[in-house]
């Protein structure tokens, strides 16, 4: 049985992460310099991480890795599912070089429980699509996905800060 191993990104792999690196408006190299997959055997899902060329030459003396670096997040099928660290690291670009979803506090305090924020009165600015959703300071809340129903601008949580206590993470 072979051991969970960091590797380079398959081809399909890569495309997977450059598609989304352009639908947030980025080039990949904004998003990982040297993006690395986590091979598990019979995973059901792709584990990325961005590994700095100084860490990636000392996993070879490793047998086993589960991480290293930063968690980009997983792929699913043909899906990138970002992680919490990659919007913590994009945060910073809100408003200068991509577009994120902006919450008020009474925004963030739904957002942060894990439910579905409405209206005008909870959201600063919105865009359409998955995005980084930070609060009024700036500072990263998650990803949550920017939809418009009947003239009404949502944001629907996909990972936020509260679900690790939700989920008792």
């Amino acid at each position: 049985m072979s051991k969970p191993r960091l590797r380079e990104l398959r081809d399909e792999e890569y495309r997977v992460l450059e598609e989304f690196a352009e639908k947030l408006g980025l080039k990949l190299s904004d998003i990982a310099s040297n993006p690395m997959a986590l091979e598990v055997p019979r995973a059901k899902y792709i584990d990325l991480f961005d590994v700095p060329a100084e860490i990636h030459l000392i996993l070879r003396y490793f047998d086993t890795h589960y991480s290293a670096g930063l968690y980009i997040g997983y792929i699913e099928g043909n899906m990138l599912k970002p992680g919490l660290q990659l919007a913590r690291k994009l945060a910073v670009k809100c408003s200068r070089e991509i577009k994120c979803i902006k919450l008020t506090w009474s925004g963030e305090k739904k957002f942060l429980y894990g439910r579905i924020v409405r209206g005008e009165e909870d959201i600063i600015e919105w865009v359409e699509g998955l995005r980084v959703v930070i609060n009024p300071l700036g500072e990263p809340l998650g990803w949550g996905e920017g939809i418009e129903k009947a003239n009404i601008k949502i944001v629907k949580p996909v990972r936020d800060l509260g679900w690790y206590l939700r989920r008792g993470g």
